[in-house]
């Protein structure tokens, strides 16, 4: 019984069981999982935004591609402002916002060239069926903008030891 009040009270001590029990090799992937569930979380509202702003464009008789455009922006806004709030911790990366939200949306455009490409692949080329490109294709893009969010646009960046 000590030892699980001690477990919960003391973060280190957790971290370590948890270690322990799943091993150094599982460790860094596991450590990831609380933020790949908040970023999934995200982007499913951004992507219910995206949808929302596109369904309702298109009923004013507005070109479905600008339809797709505007909505793809609404949803890319959003992303940004929930992911900066409650995914990465954009101080740690040090970059101005401006410079931040630049990267955030070319990261969300290597996304749509990933799921063009994909799409071309399995649909076209293999000549699958069309929902099951765009599963697989969103599936990778996902994925891929992850890692690059997680490991580019939002990296930590250390300051430097200063010089005696």
């Amino acid at each position: 019984m000590g030892g699980i009040a001690t477990t919960e009270r003391d973060p280190a001590r957790w971290r370590s069981d948890v270690r322990a029990l799943i091993g150094d090799r599982l460790h860094p992937l596991v450590a990831i999982v609380p933020q790949f569930s908040r970023y999934t979380v995200v982007s499913v509202l951004a992507l219910a935004l995206d949808f929302a702003v596109y369904l309702m464009l298109t009923t004013t008789n507005m070109k479905a591609s600008l339809a797709g455009v505007i909505g793809y922006g609404c949803g890319l806004a959003l992303h940004y402002l929930l992911s900066v709030r409650f995914v990465f911790d954009a101080a740690a990366a040090r970059k101005a916002q401006v410079r931040l939200f630049g990267e955030f949306a070319l990261s969300g455009l290597a996304g749509m060239a990933i799921t063009a490409l994909v799409i071309a692949l399995v649909a076209d080329m293999a000549g699958l069926p069309v929902l099951p490109a765009k599963v697989l294709a969103a599936g990778a893009s996902f994925l891929v903008v992850f890692a690059l969010r997680r490991s580019v646009v939002f990296a930590r960046r250390d300051v430097p030891a200063a010089s005696p």
